[in-house]
């Protein structure tokens, strides 16, 4: 398989995203879904510069002038090619669904490689797809009668991954896909090519880097990202505002990992067991959920504004909602999170 021959000018220090293809012309984009994202960004209000599709490409760097004419750029054969694939075949999702912890065989429940299109076609998919094979239910508010819709996994969050691991990986890594894999308990998005220069999983929520700035502005106008470098920022604020664990980032250098853990799958066959939850027991046990299993002693030490009382009153009521279970005694005992299967329930498909 040859390498897309993407040409290397750096003129201007534009992004590799918009920089031409060698040997494109503007038959290989389909117009009429150029003037399909122009008009949803008009309506939008997000629309900026020209309105005439060749016009609009060259503004936005989906195309650019070369002595050999017009040619087509990455971000525009990302987001309007009639087949992008056919020119950068590892430009997919693969997207594995497994019943267990691991990436196993045996635990498949659904697996699909080479999930293409463009860039729009993609998120759709992956979002339709997840969305519907993960856990919903409803509960009571704690005061009151009103309905409360809970999800395994809060939508904002699924998009907001989904686009950052689409817009950010590093396009000219020809080998290797975009991976999505659900486990039982939590979501890993995985993008090629690791984090930008100059950006660590320590300060990636403080600096802003675009490795593909013409594609963050065409999706942008098209409002899958509603601020230029906020996806992961939203992420962590709607993650904390809703009581669920807080991401992990993890970089390998050749690939950037972001891993979400999901909410017990009890609460979705608890009868609104979770409303009736404390905010310190929701955190203890999102805490349980990621670190799990644990010592008195190690969860005092992870809340340390609570007391220990308190603390214990919080474990024995998670234990009397059948939602934690104590292992072991004195010095070797430890809270770990119950499956739905050792609580008597059948975690077998979405509530």
């Amino acid at each position: 398989m040859s390498e897309p021959p993407i040409a290397l000018n750096l003129e201007g220090m534009r992004s590799i995203d918009s920089l031409p293809i060698l040997g494109t012309t503007l038959d290989i984009l389909d117009m009429e879904k150029v003037r399909a994202h122009i008009a949803r960004a008009t309506e939008n209000g997000r629309a900026a510069g020209p309105t005439e599709p060749v016009a609009y490409l060259l503004h936005k760097h989906g195309a650019a002038e070369t002595a050999d004419g017009i040619q087509v750029t990455l971000a525009g054969l990302l987001c309007f090619g009639r087949d992008p694939q056919q020119l950068i075949p590892t430009a997919v999702i693969d997207l594995g669904h497994y019943r267990g912890m691991d990436p196993l065989s045996y635990e498949v429940v659904h697996l699909e490689k080479n999930i293409g299109g463009t860039i729009f076609d993609q998120l759709a998919r992956v979002e339709a797809y997840i969305w519907a094979n993960i856990h919903h239910g409803m509960t009571l508010a704690e005061r009151g009668f009103q309905r409360v819709d809970v999800h395994e996994y809060p939508r904002a969050v699924v998009r907001e991954i989904s686009v950052n691991m689409i817009a950010h990986r590093d396009y000219t890594n020809f080998r290797a896909a975009s991976r999505i894999q659900i486990f039982r308990n939590r979501i890993e998005w995985i993008s090629p090519g690791g984090l930008p220069p100059g950006i660590t999983v320590d300060n990636l929520l403080e600096e802003q880097s675009s490795r593909n700035r013409a594609v963050m502005a065409i999706l942008y106008e098209n409002g899958f990202v509603e601020a230029f470098g906020q996806g992961l920022n939203t992420t962590v604020a709607v993650l904390k505002q809703e009581d669920m664990a807080p991401p992990r980032f993890h970089d390998t250098g050749a690939s950037f990992i972001v891993t979400v853990y999901g909410r017990p799958l009890n609460i979705f066959y608890g009868g609104g067991t979770y409303a009736n939850l404390s905010e310190s027991q929701r955190h203890i046990l999102a805490f349980l959920r990621t670190r799990g299993p644990l010592t008195p002693r190690d969860l005092v030490a992870a809340f340390p504004d609570r007391s220990r009382r308190s603390l214990q009153r919080d474990l024995s009521g998670l234990v009397e909602a059948g939602l934690i279970a104590p292992m072991g005694e004195g010095r070797a005992l430890r809270y770990h999170v119950l499956a739905p299967s050792e609580a008597g329930e059948d975690p077998g498909r979405p509530a």
